[in-house]
């Protein structure tokens, strides 16, 4: 079953041009020829809370969850969020507590987090997450 979306992240240069790593793009537009798409594009000041909060659940949760999904393991994407953080080392608070929010991590947490997930899923779900280093 081919996927019904594509999620990228990218970047508008100084210049007002849209950066975006092609490459799936276009595998997904060649997969959906002849078809309608509805476009949505989300802008956040580099640098913010805002701009990892969207870049976790608008990039990293799809893609995690589309990952798991052509592996066999059907999550929705709450279930793909508590599943991240379960398995994040950094996250365990013990049994009695379950794992942190990401709400309630600091940037430079967050950061880590989402560079964890980055490894995680290279190593193990066969999949690229863009760097979050770039917000």
């Amino acid at each position: 079953m081919r996927q019904a979306y594509v999620i990228e992240f990218g970047s508008i240069g100084a210049d007002g041009k849209m950066r975006l790593p092609m490459d799936r793009v276009r595998e997904f537009l060649k997969g959906h020829a002849g078809q309608n798409v509805i476009v949505r594009f989300d802008a956040v000041e580099p640098g913010t809370s805002a701009a990892l909060w969207g870049y976790y659940k608008s990039y990293v949760l799809p893609t995690v969850r589309q990952a798991l999904y052509e592996l066999g393991d059907r999550k929705t994407e709450k279930e793909t969020d508590i599943w991240l953080r379960e398995m994040c080392p950094m996250l365990d608070r013990g049994e009695d507590f379950g794992p942190r929010d990401v709400g309630d991590m600091s940037q430079g947490e967050m950061l880590e987090f989402l560079d964890w997930i980055k490894q995680m899923a290279a190593e193990n779900l066969y999949v690229y997450i863009e760097d979050p280093k770039i917000l």
